[in-house]
């Protein structure tokens, strides 16, 4: 309940970040059918002294939204109003999604699965199974959405080279260049010079090949390496419901904007190598990642021949094991004397396609004819 269409606008996102619905009251006549029976109710600085004037009846969970942290009325309203927390935006959103969360209102459209996929250790690949993910999903025709939440790492241009290395990936990532035309049957993007929000730094760009729909969501280099955790709810919040899978790429390092999008996951993958340097680093990740998602998985890399086995990482770190990847498992391009560089050896889909399926997101199919090569 509140008329400030600031705070409005916040508390929105918040809720769709969260994946529930709701109801905005200005007006303690509108307010009072709700009153009661609303699960969670979120009351502005500037109605507060409307409600207390309405005599409404005291009730559980009841918020009250401050403007000013040092405005001392803001405590004694809070008595007033019978409010069980006084909290302060922006520094209140993650517990505010929490709130959300907890609330048991009706869902809001979800994404039929959201992955977070997060380094065990710096260079673990983390990207590359994330874009892995995201092409998989468009081969087996998911409506899929690619978030890059790392604006510290090198972004997921690399990872789409790596996979798809005859596409130019890197103008998703370019402001005002015009993309060159997608060459046949491969999954390239269009990108779109213009911020999916004034509020965010984002930007989207749309892929609509033979099969599926890709939205590749990343963060414009200009706005710095800090993302706020507003511009995540923003991020996430925006995300279409109809949308069959959505993956988050996430820092090894986690920071509020990433704690946030870790909040909106199913299930987290921790991708990591298989030594005893990159388990202990991915024993204190997965630590993290646990306090904010609660299906922790570990995607684990045997690069060399003397690498731990991935059952005993697993125990190691107290995870289910999502899945191995070998070195050929990683796509590289073919040569012939003569003839320059051809497609990849191996389907780029082919790792994110056997962590699906063992997710259950694909229903068992796998190495689905046609896939891009």
């Amino acid at each position: 309940m509140t008329g400030l269409p600031g705070l409005i606008d916040d508390l929105l996102r918040l809720a769709a970040a969260a994946g529930v619905s709701a109801t905005v009251a200005v007006e303690p006549t509108a307010v009072r059918r709700y009153w009661s029976r609303a699960p969670l109710v979120i009351v502005g600085m500037d109605r507060a002294a409307a409600c207390v004037a309405a005599g409404l009846p005291p009730r559980p969970r009841l918020v009250l939204a401050g403007g000013d942290v040092d405005d001392g009325r803001v405590w004694s309203t809070g008595a007033r109003l019978g409010a069980d927390h006084v909290v302060f935006l922006p520094e209140a959103e993650l517990w505010l999604m929490d709130a959300f969360g907890a609330s048991g209102g009706p869902p809001r459209g979800r994404s039929a699965a959201t992955l977070g996929v997060v380094s065990g250790r710096r260079g673990s690949g983390a990207s590359t199974v994330a874009v892995s993910l995201a092409i998989a999903g468009l081969c087996h025709e998911l409506t899929t959405v690619l978030v890059d939440a790392d604006p510290r790492g090198g972004g997921l241009g690399p990872a789409f080279s790596q996979l798809l290395p005859m596409v130019d990936s890197s103008h998703l990532f370019r402001r005002g260049t015009p993309p060159p035309a997608p060459p046949p049957r491969e999954a390239a993007a269009r990108a779109d010079a213009r911020p999916a929000s004034a509020r965010t730094p984002w930007r989207r760009s749309a892929n609509a090949p033979e099969r599926g729909d890709l939205t590749v969501m990343s963060w414009d280099p200009r706005a710095g390496h800090v993302l706020s955790p507003s511009a995540m709810a923003t991020v996430l919040g925006s995300v279409d419901p109809a949308t069959d899978l959505t993956i988050v790429d996430l820092p090894w390092q986690q920071d509020p904007a990433a704690t946030l999008a870790l909040g909106s996951c199913e299930t987290a993958l921790v991708v990591l190598r298989a030594d005893p340097h990159s388990v202990a680093t991915a024993d204190r990740v997965c630590a993290a990642v646990r306090d904010r998602c609660a299906d922790v998985r570990a995607v684990v890399r045997r690069d060399s021949a003397g690498s731990l086995a991935p059952a005993e990482v697993s125990r190691t770190l107290g995870v289910p094991l999502a899945g191995v990847v070998g070195v050929a498992d990683i796509p590289v391009p073919r040569t012939s004397p003569g003839r320059g560089t051809g497609g990849p050896a191996t389907s780029p889909s082919l790792i994110g396609e056997h962590l699906l399926a063992g997710l259950g997101i694909l229903g068992g199919r796998v190495t689905r004819p046609g896939c891009p090569q």
